[in-house]
């Protein structure tokens, strides 16, 4: 820090003629007054250079190998960072998901320095939900973070670390925002560049204080972390595991879904379902705080009906590979009307919207079976309802499932709405709880 003093020139005494010779002194001399020396201000307490911080905490981080058997060769990367004089590391689930589907296939490596050489580490331990994992290497570690639980002040200036695109260790700077407000998922705020290779990395104050793990990016500085408690909690279930246990990872990943999935429907039955306007129509509004939701009725003059979109979603979701997504709760709801068509034209399009597929959560044939639908008509309150609910299973995690439900009510001749609701990774008995609650914010206005 650089201390800048101004100094304000104030006046300058009036000159005094100097005396003839011999003649008496006017002014008597005064002995020249030394000023005592003003007090120096305190050294500020700076946080240290990046690049000290840098040189100082570099060889805790390591980056992440997902190695292919057959080939030998990378097929990902990520980062991680010690937590553990043992050799443990806390890294994303999603970096090391293929070896947990896959253990057969795929086997994981860490590198501890730009350009030195990879070695062998295993999984030790999970966290699907908040997308952590610990893996573990057999060499001791002199150097490594201990995790607290200490939340900065908003506005801090943080550091992000990690590997990205394979270029070796780097740091970026950013700034501490705080939690995400009604989140899904407990995520933090981070405004720098969380590039991919990043995954996994750690970023901590200028103290190397750890505040959370690095998980995605929005781009344009938009990054998000997973709070350090989590981490915290994912290693000390990790360390009272026997060194040389095998853990069964799978059945870990499907306990964990189950239990999300059982908290996540009791708070939805216990909340109160508002109802949204719609027309003549009431629907379901938004359900609960982590939904968001938007409206939108586009305008084309050439178009004889008019169509209102109104949707919520709960806009995260939960990583289990590459082609599976899972935890998302979404609604979708169409309001047709037309002054313009008759009975039988309004009738062709509103069946042409019903018939329309909707948005599923994303998975693979690998993933999951295809769905089983069936349908039938329904009074909701009086509202006659044609609905449809399908169901598909998921493959690897028995007890799960995938739930759609369309529904449509018709009380006019031109006029009608269609809905839709998408669950990813509920048990059945649940995925039917909530459609049922969800059909009935069904209703008419009058």
């Amino acid at each position: 820090m650089f201390v800048f003093l101004l100094v304000a020139v104030l006046g300058q005494a009036p000159a005094v003629a100097p005396s003839e010779p011999g003649a008496p002194s006017a002014v008597r001399s005064q002995p020249d007054v030394v000023p005592a020396p003003a007090p120096e201000p305190p050294p500020a307490v700076l946080p240290p250079a990046t690049h000290e911080l840098f040189q100082r905490i570099q060889n805790r981080v390591a980056q992440v190998r997902i190695i292919e058997r057959r080939s030998g060769t990378r097929s990902s990367i990520g980062s991680a960072f010690f937590v553990s004089g043992d050799g443990y590391a806390i890294t994303n689930y999603h970096v090391v998901s293929d070896v947990v589907l896959h253990p057969e296939d795929y086997t994981a490596q860490l590198v501890l320095r730009t350009g030195g050489e990879p070695v062998p580490a295993r999984l030790v331990d999970v966290d699907v939900v908040h997308d952590l994992a610990v893996i573990r290497m057999d060499e001791p570690v002199k150097d490594f973070f201990v995790l607290e639980d200490r939340e900065p002040p908003q506005g801090a200036r943080l550091f992000a670390m990690g590997n990205p695109h394979d270029l070796g260790t780097t740091i970026v700077e950013g700034t501490y925002n705080g939690f995400i407000q009604d989140s899904l998922y407990e995520r933090l705020h981070f405004s720098g560049a969380i590039n991919p290779g990043m995954s996994g990395g750690p970023t901590l104050t200028g103290q190397g204080t750890v505040v959370g793990v690095n998980v995605a990016t929005m781009g344009n500085q938009l990054g998000f972390l997973v709070p350090v408690h989590r981490a915290r909690t994912l290693l000390g279930r990790a360390l009272k595991l026997a060194p040389d246990a095998t853990p069964a990872l799978m059945e870990t990943v499907r306990a964990q879904l189950i239990e999300n999935q059982q908290r996540l429907t009791e708070q939805m039955l216990a909340a109160s379902l508002p109802k949204q306007t719609l027309g003549s129509y009431h629907v379901p509004g938004r359900w609960i705080p982590f939904l968001k939701c938007w409206g939108d009725t586009p305008h084309d003059p050439e178009v004889p009906y008019t169509v209102t979109n109104y949707q919520c979603s709960s806009e995260e979701d939960i990583y289990l590979s590459s082609r599976h997504r899972t935890g998302v709760v979404a609604f979708l709801h169409q309001q047709a009307s037309s002054q313009e068509l008759g009975a039988l034209r309004f009738s062709a399009l509103y069946t042409a919207l019903f018939s329309q597929d909707p948005d599923t959560v994303e998975a693979s044939r690998e993933d999951v079976t295809n769905f089983r639908c069936t349908s039938e008509f329904v009074d909701v309150g009086g509202l006659p309802v044609r609905a449809a609910m399908c169901l598909r299973a998921y493959k690897r995690f028995p007890g799960l499932y995938d739930l759609v439900l369309r529904a449509a009510a018709l009380n006019a001749s031109t006029s009608g709405v269609d809905t839709s609701l998408t669950l990813g990774g509920f048990t059945a008995d649940n995925a039917r709880k909530l459609a049922r609650r969800y059909l009935e914010g069904l209703s008419w206005t009058k």
